[in-house]
């Protein structure tokens, strides 16, 4: 047993070291896609249940990109297989607001690549100005729950019965984060 716990800590520890988070590029929009659309069919963490077409992502990115949207993506190899951003509130008065959003591929879950994303994304958001950082998360996901309070979310409400996906609620919890 002792060994293939030393094996199996041995892999993870391997698997995270080819693991790098790097600034969104258009290079990675195609990829990006599919690790978009692997997480939104899983119907279960994202508001989408699938990716939007190609050339519907492939501008919303360039879109982010032109912005200068804190974007960053996990990369194994060339494939990407995690993100995370905060596109900033376009309205004058929320403008110091900026909403997260993220998603990491299911075989990469729980090795720090999602802690990895959104410490490197909330400290170009602070760097651009935003002062507050918001989001929701279904009350099903307690990982990422558990992630996003060690990273100094606190929860603002819950939303009962928010979601309805396939018949099942689930509610939806709030939170946020000042910078």
């Amino acid at each position: 047993m002792l060994l293939l716990h030393t094996l199996s800590d041995t892999k993870v520890e391997r698997l995270h070291e080819n693991i790098r988070i790097v600034p969104m590029a258009e290079a990675h929009i195609e990829s990006f896609r599919v690790c978009l659309d692997t997480v939104a069919r899983e119907r279960r963490y994202l508001v989408l249940t699938q990716a939007p077409p190609p050339d519907a992502v492939r501008e919303f990115i360039r879109s982010a990109l032109a912005r200068r949207i804190p974007q960053f993506v996990a990369l194994d190899g060339k494939q990407v297989i995690g993100w995370c951003d905060v596109a900033p509130h376009e309205r004058e008065s929320f403008a110091h607001v900026g909403r997260l959003g993220m998603g990491v591929l299911p075989r990469y879950r729980g090795q720090g690549t999602g802690r990895r994303l959104a410490e490197k994304t909330i400290v170009l958001a602070k760097r651009i100005g935003l002062e507050r950082i918001e989001l929701d998360v279904y009350a099903t996901n307690k990982p990422a729950i558990a992630l996003y309070k060690s990273l100094g979310f606190a929860l603002e409400g819950v939303k009962r019965k928010g979601r309805k996906l396939d018949g099942i609620y689930d509610d939806v919890v709030v939170m946020g984060l000042l910078l």
